[in-house]
C-alpha cells in the first residue's frame, strides 16, 4: 500500500490544504500603511491580526498559531483543522474610511485519504473464464466491478470511478496483473492490490520475463572472466621467463672477465 501526499492543492478557486499543515497566507505586491492605517487578516467576518504602521496585534484565538515570515503582512497560520476552512481575506483601512482588499483566499482543510478496502466476492471458474467482482470501500462510499479473465486477459466492466463525500473519490482498475483500488481527494492518495492470479489460478497466467538476455549476460561475463584471467597468467609466466634468463646473461659475462684476467696475467 502506497500513501501519497500534496501539501496544497488549488482547484476551481479553492486552495485544499492537508489537515495539520500550516497556511502561507502571502501578500504579493506592496502595501503602505499611512500613520492611522490600518492592515488586517480576515477569516470570514473575524478579525486574525491587525497591523498598523508600527506595531501588531493578534487576535485571542489565534494566539501562538502566527507566525510573520517578513516585512510585508504576510503571515503563516499554523496547524490548519476542519475549522480552519473557509474564506481569508487581506484588507487595508483607510483613516478615511476605504477599504481596499489586497488578497483572499477560499481554503478547504482535508484529512489524509484513508487506506481503502478492497473485497473479492462472487467468483466463477469455468473452464475457459474466470470471473469475479471486486468492492472498493472506504468509509463512507464503495463501488463494485466486475472482472473476467481468460488467459493473460482480463476485461473490466463498471467501477472506473466515484465520488464519495465530496471532494473524495475512489476507483477501480487492472495494471500488470494487479487489481488496484486508489482513494484519493485534493492532498493525498492511497491505494491497495490484490494479485489477479491469487484469484484465478487457472485462467490468468502472468507475462514470463525473457531469461535470454539475462542468460546472454551471464555467459559473455563468465568469458570475460577467463579471458582476464588467461592474460594474467600469460603476463606472470613471461615475467618469471625474464627473471630466470637474466642471472644466467650476467654470470656468463662475469666468468668471461675473470678468465679473460687470468690469462693476461699469465
Amino acid at each position: 500500500m502506497k500513501v501519497f501526499i500534496i501539501t496544497y492543492k488549488i482547484s476551481a478557486g479553492t486552495m485544499f490544504v492537508l489537515k495539520g499543515e500550516d497556511l502561507d497566507l502571502n501578500i504579493t505586491k506592496a502595501v503602505v500603511l499611512g500613520k492611522f492605517d490600518f492592515f488586517l487578516w480576515k477569516f470570514n467576518n473575524s478579525n486574525i491580526v491587525r497591523f498598523n504602521s508600527t506595531d501588531k496585534k493578534v487576535s485571542d484565538n489565534y494566539d501562538g498559531r502566527l507566525e510573520f515570515p517578513g516585512n510585508n503582512y504576510s503571515v503563516i497560520l499554523k496547524r490548519l483543522q476542519d475549522a480552519d476552512s473557509g474564506v481569508y481575506t487581506a484588507v487595508v483601512t483607510k483613516l478615511s474610511g476605504g477599504e481596499t482588499e489586497a488578497a483572499k483566499y477560499k481554503i478547504k482543510v482535508q484529512d489524509r485519504a484513508s487506506p481503502p478496502l478492497l473485497t473479492v466476492s462472487s467468483v466463477s471458474d469455468s473452464s475457459s473464464s474466470c470471473s469475479f467482482t471486486v468492492t472498493c470501500s472506504s468509509q463512507d462510499s464503495h463501488i463494485n466491478s466486475t472482472f473476467t479473465c481468460d488467459n493473460q486477459t482480463c476485461s473490466q466492466e463498471g467501477g472506473e470511478q466515484s465520488e464519495g463525500i465530496p471532494d473524495t473519490f475512489l476507483q477501480v482498475h487492472q495494471l500488470s496483473g494487479s487489481i488496484i483500488c486508489n482513494h484519493s481527494n485534493h492532498v493525498s492518495w492511497t491505494n491497495t492490490t490484490k494479485i489477479i492470479n491469487y484469484v484465478c489460478p487457472k485462467h490468468f497466467v502472468p507475462d514470463q520475463p525473457n531469461i535470454a538476455p539475462i542468460i546472454l549476460g551471464v555467459f559473455f561475463t563468465i568469458l570475460a572472466i577467463i579471458g582476464v584471467g588467461l592474460c594474467c597468467l600469460r603476463k606472470r609466466r613471461t615475467s618469471n621467463r625474464v627473471i630466470v634468463e637474466n642471472p644466467v646473461y650476467d654470470t656468463a659475462q662475469v666468468r668471461d672477465k675473470v678468465s679473460f684476467t687470468f690469462h693476461s696475467k699469465m
